[in-house]
């Protein structure tokens, strides 16, 4: 049975449906709330991480160091409500992620140290010696 919007349909709501369903899809794969950025400092002795992990606290970061080349950093913040209070609004959200860093040198992970001040997370890490660069001494030759 033929229907008068049957060729509508088929040629213009389906490409919509189809681009739809990508920006949901891409909406939901962003944890929203969650500012992963992240600075990345290097010394010929060390490399040092800074990351803003607002309002988590010490004890819901967890850093791992992985073939003395990688960085893993997770972090969980909770947001209870307050007893005996109703609430109206709630913008601030919970999050918890997890992220993995190659770095340029290796490292030497029994002396790397992180301190957390003011919600940024900051992880200094000691290169191992064969990854810090040597000065070559320069012998002229006379002819």
């Amino acid at each position: 049975m033929w229907t008068p919007f049957s060729d509508y349909d088929r040629r213009t709501v389906a490409p919509w449906s189809d681009v739809f369903r990508q920006l949901d899809r891409a909406w939901r794969a962003q944890p929203s709330g969650v500012d992963q950025s992240v600075t990345l400092s290097e010394t010929p002795e060390a490399i040092e991480l800074r990351l803003d992990v607002p309002g988590v606290r010490e004890a819901d970061i967890r850093l791992d160091v992985h073939d003395a080349q990688t960085v893993t950093i997770a972090a969980k913040r909770t947001i209870a409500g307050r007893e005996g209070y109703a609430t109206h609004r709630a913008e601030r959200q919970g999050f918890e992620w997890k992220r993995s860093y190659t770095l340029p040198a290796k490292v030497d992970a029994t002396t790397t140290s992180a301190t957390l001040a003011q919600g940024v997370l900051t992880v200094k890490l000691a290169k191992l010696p064969e990854s810090q660069p040597r000065r070559v001494q320069i012998n002229a030759q006379a002819r």
